[in-house]
């Protein structure tokens, strides 16, 4: 059975960002395949998921959306809570969970 996915108010203003940064800085376009790779792996994930990768926290695991961005989330009961969405270009000591 599917998992629901729950989003906290951060990560979801992470997407936001990021989506506007691509078309700022790039394209429409660019962010158009940004939100569809990111909605296939977040049907993937409902899924499965155990597919990410476990950090240093237990709870807490990490799935690749691109070569530029991870989702952190962690797996409650019947929800995959989606935490943090980081882009990697960022500095990784502001990442609670690295």
């Amino acid at each position: 059975m599917a998992k629901a996915i729950i989003w906290k108010p951060k990560a979801n203003q992470e997407i936001l960002d990021i989506e506007t940064y691509l078309i700022d800085n790039f394209s429409h376009r660019a962010a158009s395949k940004f939100i569809d790779i990111l909605y296939k792996k977040l049907d993937r994930l409902q899924h499965y998921p155990e597919i990410g990768q476990p950090t240093r926290f237990k709870t807490i695991r990490r799935l690749r959306v691109n070569k530029f961005n991870s989702l952190f989330y962690k797996i409650q009961g019947n929800f995959v809570v989606i935490h943090l969405v980081w882009d990697s270009r960022q500095n990784p000591e502001k990442n609670p969970y690295l």
